[in-house]
């Protein structure tokens, strides 16, 4: 009976197996046939004419006597037209070696519509990947395209954002926030090649490319080569709108410029680390973008490494080449007003910081955090500024706008400063929708996010009974939940969207589900939370001397994570303007590309006039 039992499970698994097995490149096996990669991957999606990189790994001493690479049966290089170069490298370690041969055609294109199979034939072995040429939408109306992201956005803190802002009387808020009277609203989902859960770095490359890629990687399909800048690279909307339409180009952040969402639009590596980031800070020009306008943070990637406070391993001083380049440069908003009080500039390009810019609640509330850098704009200014300079352009713009420090606040849980900056992301958009109607209607606007945190409201906290509590059950006590929640009592008097306090009587309980060991009170902090501290082991507790007075919240992390992280879920978008439809479904975040590409009509087969 025993035996019969696994014969019949081992029938089932032989038959289940195959249907559950994870899917990506087809292989027909063969004994001893080495690993193959074919980058990009399977179910990649193209328009004709955008470029992009055909890699062929082989994981192999060298290559067997059968090798050959077809594409749709012809061989690579006469269906590109062009020659392969063939590296060789080593993936692993000195202990375990991992050899790699590899053959890559760069810059190469799909010229027509249809299914592309590629076939690499290895020892006997024949891995495939089948592709998707799109046909391009050519009646789109729009002119211009501005991409705005809230970084780590989510329905959840949109919500409790809404409230903050807007109030609510008996149940019924006094307003939406501007981009939720968008008429098209969709869902995006985010998951990258080798993960469920994204990073920055991937989703907005998803956003530019229309194509997946990896955590930390942007622009490229990581491969396994040592050098994590000659990954094979898929071109990016912005390029594709420069070369095609002589469209100008404009980035806004108020992160450092060379963070992942910004560099999602000219950037190319696979790591988003400092030393990556002083090469993508160079890549602006030496790449040939040249984005007419650059604004945010990250002035540390510009100095040479003599400088006092560079970031950069090399002597190049950017601040030079830059100007070369035609840019007016700024590094206050003093200068910023100074700059377009003289005369709207060709080039405009804006540093504020060394890293990061200060959040919306330092700059305005907590100004003793500034430092010595009390001279910064935010991000309506910035966003205003881009678009004159942008307008300028007959052929239309593309401007990618990020409220960066959304995802920075929800990392170390510190609720009011993202609630603030998604605060400050609203007054962005609404200032840029009035601007649109009176000087360019013939403009889409997109809003998302490029990923989600596990964040919710689920009560109110308060404060006086929470801080009278002399335990952990006094202080759960004093959180009200369904009929005892009530109201918060942010106030808005001045009309500014913004609290005139944020040290309130009653305040929003909130949390999310994702988290190191870590206290929690509820209450707006005077300086940027750090929730857990890490001893030498790499191992994470809780921070004594952040939230004190706090409930014992028990992490459920791995112990070298001391904030919280992505997660999984979709992200909502909203479009508005000529193009919008395309954006009212559930969409995958590669797909952003693509309608931003039908909204213009843009069909890369074309030559710039």
């Amino acid at each position: 009976m025993r035996s019969f039992r696994f014969l019949t499970l081992l029938l089932v698994l032989t038959l289940v197996l195959p249907l559950i097995a994870p899917s990506g490149a087809h292989k027909v096996a063969a004994q001893d046939a080495p690993d193959v990669v074919i980058l990009p991957v399977n179910q990649a999606q193209f328009l004709p004419g955008v470029y992009f990189d055909l890699r062929v790994e082989v994981h192999a001493d060298a290559l067997p006597e059968d090798f050959a690479v077809t594409v749709n049966g012809e061989d690579a290089a006469t269906f590109f037209g062009t020659d392969l170069v063939e590296e060789v490298w080593d993936a692993g370690s000195e202990e375990s070696p991992m050899p790699v041969v590899s053959q890559i055609w760069r810059d190469v294109m799909f010229t027509e519509p249809g299914t592309v199979t590629v076939d690499v034939v290895a020892g006997g072995e024949t891995t495939s990947v089948a592709y998707t040429v799109r046909e391009p939408i050519t009646d789109g109306t729009a002119k211009n395209v501005i991409l705005f992201i809230a970084d780590g956005g989510n329905v959840g803190l949109y919500t409790a954002t809404r409230l903050v802002s807007r109030g609510m009387e008996q149940g019924t808020y006094n307003d939406n926030l501007s981009f939720e009277s968008f008429e098209e609203i969709g869902l995006l989902h985010t998951s990258g090649v080798d993960s469920i859960i994204t990073d920055s770095a991937n989703s907005i490359s998803a956003y530019n490319t229309g194509h997946k890629s990896s955590v930390n990687a942007n622009g490229v399909y990581a491969d396994s080569s040592p050098d994590k800048l000659d990954d094979p690279r898929v071109e990016k909307f912005a390029y594709v709108a420069k070369r095609v339409r002589g469209m100008s180009i404009g980035i806004v952040t108020t992160s450092d410029f060379t963070d992942a969402t910004p560099n999602g639009v000219w950037g190319y590596g696979r790591d988003r680390s400092g030393a990556s980031r002083a090469a993508y800070a160079a890549q602006i020009l030496d790449d040939g973008l040249v984005p007419e306008v650059l604004l945010g943070g990250g002035a540390s990637y510009l100095l040479p490494q003599s400088a006092e406070g560079s970031r950069r391993q090399d002597d190049r001083d950017l601040f030079t080449e830059y100007e070369d380049a035609g840019y007016t440069i700024v590094t206050t908003a003093t200068e910023l007003d100074a700059a377009l009080a003289d005369g709207t500039p060709d080039h405009l390009a804006g540093f504020f910081t060394p890293s990061d810019m200060s959040v919306w609640l330092d700059r305005n509330v907590y100004t003793d955090n500034l430092g010595q850098f009390t001279d910064q704009p935010g991000l309506v200014d910035m966003t205003m500024a881009a678009l004159d300079v942008l307008n300028q352009n007959p052929n239309g713009f593309y401007l990618e706008v990020e409220a960066a420090s959304v995802d920075k606040a929800e990392h170390p849980m510190d609720w009011d400063r993202a609630i603030a900056d998604a605060i400050e992301f609203d007054r962005a958009i609404a200032a840029t929708v009035e601007w649109v109607q009176a000087n360019a209607p013939d403009t889409l606007i997109i809003v998302t996010s490029d990923h989600g945190h596990g964040y919710d409201v689920y009560g109110t906290v308060d404060v006086e009974a929470f801080n009278a509590a002399s335990d952990d059950a006094g202080r759960r006590e004093a959180i009200g939940v369904y009929q005892n929640a009530g109201f918060p009592t942010y106030v808005d008097e001045n009309g500014d969207f913004f609290p005139d306090s944020w040290d309130v009587s009653v305040t929003l309980a909130q949390g999310k589900v994702d988290h190191p060991d870590f206290t929690e009170d509820f209450q707006v902090s005077p300086v940027y939370r750090a929730p857990a501290i890490c001893d030498d082991q790499g191992v994470c507790v809780d921070n004594p001397t952040d939230d004190e007075n706090g409930i014992t919240m028990s992490g459920n992390l791995p112990a070298g994570e001391s904030t919280s992280v992505h997660t999984l879920q979709d992200v909502p978008v909203y479009a508005t303007g000529p193009g919008a439809a395309y954006f009212g479904h559930v969409l995958d975040n590669t797909d952003v590309f693509f309608g931003m590409a039908a909204a213009l009509g843009l069909d890369p087969m074309t030559a710039a006039e």
